[in-house]
C-alpha cells in the first residue's frame, strides 16, 4: 500500500497543482483537515477544478476513523492512531472517488465454444409399443394372382439416439389367390427382429428397420374337401419404414415393409398335390399409433 502510494503521489506531481482541491471538513487531528488537503492537491490534476466544491468529511473515532466525499464512505481501523497513514489513505479513498482512474472501453468477453451436439440434450434411451392393422399384398407370379388381405401387428421398440432393436408380431386374415384351375386361402402369422437406424427432430421421426422374419403359413383350398389343406414354415428377410410425429405419450405412425422369403416353396393341398408356388414377397402398409412406455432420459 505505501510503495502504491509513493509512486502514485510521484506521477501526480507532474500534473499542475490546484490551491484547493476540496473542502475538507476534519472532525478531530488525527487526520488534521490541512494535511488531507496538501495531499489531495498533490494527487488530484487540473482537470479536477470542478471538484474543489466537494466536501470531504473526516471523522476522528478513536481506534476507528471514517472518510466520506461524493456519495462514498469508508470506515477504517487504526488503533495505534498513525495520523500520517490516515493522511494518505483518506486522500488516496479521495482522489479515487473524484477522480475514478480511466480503464477505457472493456473488452468483450470472448465468446464461448459450444461443444458439439451440447445445443440439446440428448435422450439416453427410448421405449416404444406400436399397434397398427396393416394392409397386406403377395404380388401374383406365373399362374397365381395377386393376393390381398387385412391383419394387424404388434412392435416393440427400444433405440438411443440412432441405433435400435426392434421386435414384431403380425398376423393376418386369410388372402385368397388364384392358383389355375384353383383358389387358396392364404392364412400367416410371422415373427421378426430388426436392427433400426432412426433419425429425429423436435416433431418428427424417421427410421429405418432391417432384420429376418419367420412365418407360419397355412394353405387351404376353396371348394375342395375340408380337410384340402397344407401347413409350411417360411424364413426370410425383412426391410422397414417409418415415419411419425413425436409427442410425449401417444404419436400417430405411418410404415410400410416389405418381407422376401428365402427359398421358393410349393403348395401342397390333400388330396390334390401340388396346386402352385407360395408368394415370396408381402408388402404391407401400417398406419397406428406409438405409445412411449416412458419418458426418455437426457443423457449427460
Amino acid at each position: 500500500m505505501r510503495r502504491f502510494l509513493g509512486w502514485l503521489i510521484l506521477a501526480s506531481s507532474f500534473h499542475p497543482r490546484l490551491a484547493q482541491a476540496a473542502t475538507v471538513d476534519a472532525a478531530g487531528d488525527c487526520p488534521a483537515g490541512a494535511d488531507i488537503d496538501g495531499a489531495l492537491a498533490q494527487l488530484l490534476s487540473t482537470k479536477a477544478g470542478r471538484t474543489s466544491s466537494a466536501t470531504v468529511a473526516v471523522r476522528d473515532l478513536g481506534a476507528t476513523w471514517s472518510v466520506h466525499v461524493a456519495g462514498r464512505s469508508a470506515t477504517y481501523s487504526d488503533p495505534d492512531r498513525n495520523c500520517a497513514e490516515r493522511t494518505k489513505v483518506a486522500a488516496v479513498f479521495v482522489a479515487l472517488v473524484l477522480e475514478p482512474p480511466d480503464i477505457g472501453e472493456p473488452s468483450p468477453a470472448p465468446a464461448m465454444r459450444e461443444s458439439a451436439g451440447s445445443t440439446q440434450p440428448r435422450l439416453s434411451r427410448i421405449h416404444r409399443l406400436d399397434l397398427a392393422p396393416e394392409f397386406l399384398v403377395a404380388p401374383g407370379a406365373g399362374k397365381r394372382s395377386s393376393a390381398m388381405t387385412w391383419g394387424g401387428s404388434l412392435r416393440w421398440l427400444a433405440s438411443g439416439e440412432h441405433l435400435g432393436l426392434t421386435a414384431g408380431l403380425e398376423g393376418s386374415y386369410p388372402a385368397v389367390a388364384k392358383v389355375q384351375p384353383y383358389e387358396l386361402s392364404l392364412a400367416r402369422i410371422s415373427i421378426d427382429t430388426s436392427a433400426s437406424l432412426c433419425w429425429r427432430w423436435s416433431t418428427a421421426e424417421l427410421g429405418i428397420e432391417l432384420g429376418p422374419y419367420g412365418a407360419l403359413l397355412l394353405a387351404q383350398g376353396r371348394g375342395l374337401y375340408a380337410s384340402a389343406s397344407s401347413t409350411h414354415m417360411d424364413a426370410g428377410g425383412r426391410l422397414g419404414f417409418r415415419a411419425q410425429t413425436i409427442s410425449r405419450w401417444v404419436s400417430p405412425f405411418l410404415a410400410f415393409q416389405a418381407e422376401l422369403s428365402a427359398r421358393r416353396f410349393s403348395l401342397m393341398v390333400d388330396p390334390i398335390g401340388n396346386v402352385g408356388t407360395a408368394p415370396r414377397v408381402w408388402v404391407g402398409v401400417l398406419a397406428g399409433a406409438s405409445i412411449s412406455l416412458g419418458p426418455a432420459k437426457p443423457r449427460d
